[in-house]
């Protein structure tokens, strides 16, 4: 692999005798490189930004204040005498990636480009569900809820899978309850080795993991969380992602009339989306105090910060988010 000083040196040709061409080259490369963010900016969308940030400024606002709450929670339910490690599964590969993929969704969305923002949208969704699922089962107490079956299909199933490492090495059972995000390490070769996986382990699908969680009550106080989670939400951002003709961008725009190969606002699709966005957050926030209630539950200092959130929580509309954290409180 070529060194990128190597590969600089090397661009602009450093020899002693050619320092004109050297200033050339250089003047050249500014040249170059203030083309490349001038058509970078304009591709951004940000004329489209504005306008969508005009249409409909408090909801947007709200859906992006939303995203920050849910990431500035967590740490208010750490207690002093605990380590977020006990935590790891959920909030160390999916919590803080749910920031990065909820803000990029809404950018495209805002920018116009509400296909790309429906599909990161999912996947925020999943980083939620998922990240939840992984965190229960790292720990026994919520394994021991699981299915009966250790086999389905003539497969092991996670908690098989589980149980027969916990078998061959019980001190696994102390390490996950310690460090949750350990459950990676044990459960790796099902992701790496995909002939193994298909042959061997059976995995849940989303609406299984979704009917798991919800056993789990993960998702108190939402009713029917698995019609609204996985038949509504999910199934509604699904359509993006398999490429439904209506959902694509230009099927949008043809269904409006509009200029087909023209990116521009829909505030009948941004109205839509910032709602979606802010029920998943809403979501999101339920499963996440639900995750970490057992810190809630022990600490009347952690309890005495969440209190102070929930008045911005009532004002952000989060109306499961705010149910959740008053049924918390109240048992102080």
């Amino acid at each position: 692999m070529v060194k990128p000083l190597q590969r600089m040196k090397e661009s602009v040709d450093l020899k002693p005798r050619d320092e004109r061409n050297i200033g050339e080259k250089l003047s050249m490369n500014k040249d170059a490189l203030s083309k490349a963010l001038s058509h970078t900016l304009n591709e951004i969308g940000i004329p489209n930004i504005v306008a969508s940030v005009e249409i409909n400024f408090e909801e947007i606002q709200k859906a992006h204040d939303s995203i920050h709450e849910f990431i500035y929670l967590a740490p208010l339910c750490l207690p002093k005498n605990k380590s977020w490690h006990e935590k790891s599964a959920f909030l160390t590969p999916y919590h803080y990636v749910t920031l990065d993929m909820a803000h990029r969704s809404l950018l495209d969305a805002l920018a116009g480009y509400y296909n790309a923002a429906n599909i990161l949208l999912r996947s925020t969704l999943e980083l939620l569900i998922r990240g939840a699922f992984w965190e229960c089962l790292a720990h026994k107490e919520f394994r021991e809820k699981l299915e009966k079956l250790e086999t389905k299909k003539g497969k092991k199933t996670l908690k098989g899978w589980m149980n027969d490492l916990i078998k061959q090495s019980p001190d696994i059972e102390d390490e996950l309850e310690e460090t949750s995000e350990a459950i990676f390490d044990k459960t790796a070769i099902i992701f790496e080795d995909s002939k193994f996986r298909k042959e061997f382990i059976y995995l849940p699908s989303f609406r299984e993991i979704v009917e798991q969680i919800a056993d789990w009550n993960i998702f108190d106080p939402i009713q029917d969380p698995v019609e609204l989670v996985n038949n509504k939400i999910y199934g509604e951002l699904s359509n993006s992602v398999h490429v439904i003709p209506d959902k694509t961008d230009i099927g949008r725009r043809l269904l409006s009339q509009k200029d087909l190969f023209e990116t521009d606002v829909n505030p009948d699709e941004l109205s839509k989306f910032v709602k979606v966005l802010h029920e998943v957050v809403d979501i999101g926030i339920v499963i996440e105090l639900n995750v970490l209630s057992d810190w809630i539950d022990q600490d009347r200092e952690v309890k005495s910060k969440l209190r102070e959130r929930l008045v911005v929580i009532e004002d952000l509309g989060l109306k499961f988010s705010s149910e959740k954290l008053k049924r918390l409180m109240k048992y102080e």
